[in-house]
């Protein structure tokens, strides 16, 4: 078994600074940046935009269109 390394307090405030940078940078630059260069994304992107609907939400239950939806499944789904 090897023994554990234990780096210094600067190189691990380092390590964790630029682990930082580049969550944020591929969140805020790299994502966009993806949306952006395909069709299909940027279409939907401005579809979330112009009807409010929050994509970073768990649930939708104030969205229009999740009633519209829950409506249609309960009418397909219907055993009678």
């Amino acid at each position: 078994m090897e023994p554990t390394v234990k780096h210094s307090l600067p190189k691990r405030l380092r390590n964790f600074v630029a682990a930082c940078a580049a969550a944020l940078l591929f969140v805020f630059v790299f994502l966009p940046f993806l949306t952006r260069s395909f069709d299909i994304l940027d279409r939907m992107s401005a579809y979330l935009d112009e009807n409010g609907i929050d994509p970073s939400r768990y649930y939708y239950t104030d969205v229009e269109q999740v009633a519209e939806a829950e409506k249609y499944l309960e009418s397909v789904l219907k055993t009678d």
